[in-house]
């Protein structure tokens, strides 16, 4: 009896096929060369109230009564503006977005290029 020739698709392996994970730094980087965006406590909290915003981002060690008022502020207007909390410090996030000191929050007006609605999606 002959052999059966085996087909390309059942001599790899998939097992061993990584598994695209989604990076948050590499996103803020592409949002902010590519996007349009607002950072800084004072200036995102002068733009949240003209409903500017699709997302805030916000640093983990924020302090809690400056996100109790974004909340409050964000209640106020009549979209909802979707906020995550970024899993790092405030220097952290002023690195990912490739600045040399702490950035405590994020507004996001205009995604660009980057999968960062994918977190609104994950979220809910």
């Amino acid at each position: 009896m002959a052999k059966k020739s085996k087909t390309v698709s059942e001599t790899i392996d998939l097992s061993r096929k990584k598994v695209k994970e989604f990076d948050i730094d590499t996103n803020i980087k592409v949002v902010y060369k590519t996007g349009k965006i607002i950072y800084g406590k004072e200036q995102v909290l002068k733009q949240v109230r003209q409903n500017t915003f699709k997302m805030l981002l916000i640093s983990n060690n924020c302090s809690k009564e400056f996100e109790n008022q974004l909340r409050y502020y964000i209640s106020l207007i009549k979209e909802p503006v979707f906020i995550h909390r970024y899993k790092g410090s405030s220097w952290e996030l002023g690195l990912a977005m490739g600045k040399p000191y702490m950035v405590s929050v994020i507004g996001i007006n205009d995604f660009g290029d980057s999968d960062l609605k994918s977190l609104k999606t994950k979220a809910n």
